[in-house]
């Protein structure tokens, strides 16, 4: 079970603002639990923008793997459910990465009404070669970028070299 967190936004860089939609509740005004991962993927999608922008690029998520010479899958997500959003509910979803493996980073979302955390979705992802589609190597570039970028530095599960 998840500890009283105080600010729930606290230690995230990336903050993105998210009306809930009538369609993502269900016959009751509260959202579907799938949504929740949806939320996170508008998260992480802004967190790509956001980091293609610091490196002095064109905010385009379109040069993501130019820059980083790669892209990622989803190889695990898990979400804890702590308290209903609603249909017409303003969020935040708050998104950071908190660690790299070799072949993988992992990241955590707070999504968040008010002052009120409402779910912590974690996620793992895959770094993986667009050309031949198998699994390569973190990039360093996307490595270090995300180390400027964030506020507190994600673990690593190997040294730096």
């Amino acid at each position: 079970m998840t500890q009283d967190i105080q600010d729930p936004r606290a230690g995230f860089r990336l903050i993105t603002p998210v009306r809930v939609r009538y369609a993502e509740a269900d016959m009751q005004g509260i959202v579907f639990n799938a949504n929740y991962l949806a939320f996170a993927d508008v998260g992480v999608t802004e967190y790509f923008r956001a980091l293609v922008g610091a490196t002095g690029n064109e905010d385009s998520l379109g040069k993501f793997v130019e820059l980083f010479g790669g892209d990622n899958w989803v190889r695990h997500a898990e979400v804890e459910f702590l308290a209903p959003a609603k249909a017409d509910d303003l969020i935040d979803v708050c998104l950071r990465i908190t660690r790299f493996g070799r072949t993988s980073y992992s990241a955590i979302a707070h999504i968040v009404k008010d002052d009120k955390l409402l779910n912590i979705v974690k996620l793992t992802y895959v770094w993986f070669d667009p050309a031949t589609e198998t699994v390569t190597p973190v990039a360093q570039s996307f490595v270090d970028a995300v180390m400027e970028f964030e506020i507190i530095a994600p673990d690593r599960a190997i040294p730096a070299e």
